[in-house]
Formats: C-alpha cells, sequence, structure tokens
C-alpha cells in the first residue's frame, strides 16, 4: 500500500508516561498491531517530556509511524483524517486534542463504572466535571468504540450514544510481559506456600489464591475474604489468599476489608496484602497462583479470567456485566454466596479433571482475543468514521471548541493589553516620585505632617511673594541645624 492510500490516523498515547500497566499495556500494543496492518500512516501523540525512554524506543521502530510530543503541537501541525482516543476523556482538553489534530474523532469508551460511582471522586464536583468531560467525548465522536457488548448497553441506556456510532472491538490477550517473572520481594522472605515447616511442602504445587486488580469497591474484594473463610471452615484448606493491586484513594474498600479481618481475627495470618505491584510481579503471581480469584461486580470487559487460563489457571468468578458474555459459561462464583463459591473453587483447588475443564474452555475463549484481530476491526472503524456524515453535535463541539480558542486568545490580548497600561502607569508614578523627591513621606495619607499642616503649606504654596521667604528662611534653619550637629559629633568621635 502507498503512503497516498494510507489513512492517516493519530492515536492520543499520552497514557504512556509511566511504567506499563494495564492501560498502557492496551495502548500500546494496539499501536504496534495498528502498525503492523500496514493500512495507515500512524502518528502517535506523546507526553515527549515524561514518556519512558525504552517505551518510546519501541515506538521508533514501527513501520510508517511518526511520534509527536504533546508538547510540540500548534496551530501549524497538520491534521491526520482520524484521531482516536483509546480511552475515555477525562476534560475537555482531550477532545480539544481531537478537533485540533484530526478530522474526525473516534473514542474507544472503556466502561462506565466511574461515570456511575460518585465515591471514586474527591467530591461531588469533581465527579460531574468528569462526567460532562464524558459526555462531551461521546457526543462529539463519529465512532465510540466499546470492548463488549454489556458496555455497548449500558451507553444506551443511559443515552451517551446512538447505536448508529457504538463499535464492539474486544483487546488483544496475545502479548506478555517482556520481562522475566519476577517474585515480588514482599513474598521472598515470606513465601505464601509454606505450611508450618513442613519439608515436603516446598516440593508441592504452590497453595495460595490470588485476588488481583484495585481496591475499589466494585472489585469486591471483600467477597474474597468471605471465601477464604469458608474454604478454612468447610473445607480444612489451609492455603492462604494473596491481595495484589493498587490502593486507591477514594472509593477503596479497605475499610470493608479492615471490618472482615476484624470480625476473623484467625484469618489475618492467611492474608497477604501487597498493594500494587509491577507487571513482571504480576506475571510470576499468575503462574503460580493455585486458583486466581476475581470476584469483581462489574467489567467493561474481563480480562483477568482469560489471562490466568492461558497460564493454565483456573479463576473463579461471577457471570456478571461483560463477564457474562464470553466467559460466562465458566463462571464458578454464585452471587454473592461465599459458601458456595467457595465450594466451586474447592473443586478447582482439588479436582484436576474440573480444573482442566474449566481451563480449557476459558483458554478457547481467550485464543479469539488476538490483538491482529482487534487492529483490523479498528481499522474498519477509522474508514466507517471518515466516511460517515458530518454530525451536527461533532460540528457543535468542533465550534464550540473554536469559539472557546477565541475568547482565550482575545483574552490573552486583552490582559497583554492591561499589562502593557500597567507599566506605563508605572513608569508615570516613578516620574512623579523622582519629581517629588524626599519630600513625598511628609505629605499624603501617610505623611509625617497632619493634614491640616499639609493643607496650609499647600495654600501657602500658591502664593510665592509668601512661600519662597519662609521656605528659604526654613531651609536656611536646616542647613544650620545640620552643620551645628556635625560640629557637635566631631569631637566626641575623636574622644
Amino acid at each position: 500500500m502507498t503512503e497516498q492510500t494510507r489513512l492517516r490516523v493519530t492515536i492520543d498515547a499520552r497514557a504512556l508516561d509511566g511504567g506499563l500497566m494495564g492501560t498502557q499495556i492496551h495502548v500500546l500494543e494496539l499501536v504496534r498491531a495498528l502498525a503492523r496492518t500496514g493500512a495507515l500512516g500512524l502518528r502517535v501523540l506523546v507526553r515527549g517530556e515524561r514518556i519512558d525512554r525504552a517505551t518510546l524506543a519501541l515506538l521508533g521502530e514501527l513501520p510508517d509511524t511518526e511520534i509527536l510530543a504533546a508538547e510540540d503541537v500548534d496551530d501549524s501541525t497538520p491534521r491526520s483524517a482520524v484521531f482516536h482516543r483509546p480511552q475515555q476523556t477525562f476534560s475537555p482538553g482531550d477532545v480539544a486534542f481531537a478537533w485540533r489534530l484530526g478530522e474526525r474523532f473516534v473514542l474507544s469508551q472503556l466502561d462506565l463504572i466511574a461515570y456511575r460511582n460518585a465515591d471514586y471522586f474527591p467530591d461531588a464536583g469533581a465527579w460531574e466535571d468528569y462526567r460532562r468531560a464524558s459526555r462531551h467525548g461521546m457526543f462529539a465522536a463519529e465512532r465510540v468504540v466499546v470492548s463488549s457488548e454489556h458496555t455497548r448497553h449500558d451507553l444506551l441506556t443511559d443515552v451517551l450514544a446512538d447505536a448508529e456510532r457504538i463499535r464492539v472491538v474486544p483487546p488483544g490477550l496475545d502479548h506478555r510481559s517482556g520481562e522475566e517473572p519476577r517474585i515480588p520481594p514482599a513474598l521472598e522472605a515470606r513465601s505464601p506456600d509454606d505450611s508450618d515447616g513442613d519439608e515436603s511442602s516446598a516440593e508441592e504445587e504452590p497453595s495460595f489464591l490470588l485476588c488481583l486488580g484495585t481496591d475499589y469497591q466494585h472489585k469486591n474484594r471483600v467477597f474474597a475474604l468471605r471465601m477464604l473463610a469458608a474454604l478454612h471452615e468447610r473445607h480444612d484448606w489451609r492455603g492462604r489468599l494473596v491481595l495484589a493491586g493498587t490502593h486507591v484513594t477514594h472509593g477503596s474498600s479497605r475499610e470493608l476489608e479492615r471490618k472482615e479481618l476484624d470480625a476473623r481475627p484467625q484469618l489475618r495470618e492467611a492474608v497477604i496484602d501487597l498493594g500494587s505491584v509491577e507487571e513482571a510481579e504480576k506475571e510470576w503471581l499468575m503462574e503460580h497462583a493455585s486458583v486466581v480469584l476475581y470476584p469483581s461486580m462489574y467489567e467493561g470487559f474481563g480480562l483477568v479470567p482469560f489471562e490466568a487460563a492461558l497460564r493454565g489457571v483456573p479463576c473463579s468468578f461471577a457471570p456478571q456485566s461483560a463477564l457474562a458474555e464470553g466467559a460466562g459459561k465458566a463462571a464458578t462464583i454464585v452471587p454473592w454466596d461465599p459458601i458456595q463459591s467457595a465450594a466451586a473453587a474447592y473443586a478447582l483447588l482439588t479436582d484436576p479433571a474440573a480444573r482442566t475443564r474449566h481451563v480449557q474452555l476459558l483458554a478457547d475463549a481467550a485464543r479469539e482475543l488476538t490483538w491482529e484481530r482487534a487492529a483490523t476491526k479498528m481499522v474498519d472503524v477509522y474508514r466507517g468514521a471518515v466516511l460517515a456524515p458530518v454530525r451536527d453535535a461533532a460540528r457543535l463541539s468542533r465550534d464550540a471548541l473554536a469559539r472557546e480558542r477565541e475568547l482565550i486568545g482575545a483574552h490573552r490580548s486583552a490582559v497583554q493589553t492591561l499589562i502593557g497600561e500597567r507599566e506605563l502607569v508605572l513608569d508615570d508614578y516613578n516620574e512623579l516620585l523622582a519629581e517629588v523627591g524626599p519630600g513625598r513621606s511628609l505629605v499624603g495619607p501617610r505623611g509625617t505632617l497632619p493634614e491640616d499642616l499639609q493643607r496650609a503649606l499647600l495654600a501657602l504654596s500658591a502664593r510665592p511673594a509668601l512661600s519662597r521667604p519662609l521656605y528659604g528662611l526654613a531651609a536656611s534653619a536646616f542647613r544650620a541645624t545640620r552643620a551645628l550637629a556635625r560640629a557637635v559629633r566631631r569631637p566626641l568621635r575623636r574622644g
């Protein structure tokens, strides 16, 4: 395909500003897969001052791919046919970049978790700002890409996008961490599968459950604790539960987890909370877990069960939201009954045949999730966005942003004018002070002379015939007094 026939697309990859975690891996793998199609002339928007050097080098090796630093964007930067933001919009500036760098706008809306949950924000104002930015993005986009039919249904239910604009493009799974799996440091000295010093235990299969994900309340880590309690109490299973995921500031289940452990103090030694883990550490945990627990109540897609199965590890999850689509038949959690769910998890821990069936069912579904397939579908989305009639909502969004830029420009011009006028006034003021000289400390609201005396002197100054002799006499008296003071001080200094 020639350069002339390639569709020019800009990908907003500003999320690649740190370590490679879930969202960053999704963006990077999508860009790499799109470059491999050969159908596009890609331009990747990054934060030049913050992107990881290794990631930048990886992007630089991609064919027909230009790297654009967000700091270098100005009015002369050319537009591409399509601007794709592969995650939801968080501020009006995200949409502004889309219209500044693309003729048509494609947006990936991963889910509506934050849109529907005020607890995940510091206050109501921040939540409404986020909701407003999300609506702005979805209304302006020519195509809104989601990962599942469930998220598509959510967008339609909340009237955030019409059916004609929504496209379902599941993500790929055929990528692995570039680093070798690495045991988390907190587990090096405290292996989760040790058992009372039994020497034979080191040769046995690891015996820990892994609950992977942030501690947002919808991740439902409290239910994982209840399942662990049921396994201990009803099945005499003595393994441990490893919690691995970032502790969030708002909407965390940490306090609920603490209360759960306070009610069951016997569980404390069986729970290991690692907090945030790196990708190489996540890889080690996934490969060594006996069962992955994923009791999430809401997911826009839900990669964890598939990721576990591709490593030969079963995953206990509930047939909730998007997880009920491609993986629903393999679900073993009974919402939200910890006793029945623990019984099903115990079967996965102890019954090789049940374990094999479960993993195979998930692995078969996971093999359909490739980045090549995702990229092919995304190219079709871009072409559809280019050919779609211009919508009034998109035109209004672009016009509103143009007006906003004009207002900002006019505001800046007005500010510059005011600054210039202020400088002129300051110059005049400084000239006046120079003319008044040292006498400025005597007059004015804060002058040392009383106001009635200032008025008397002003009236006297209006009559030069009277004021000049009087002022001359005062000046002569001042000079004589100062000379006398100096004469008195000289002998004192010699002494």
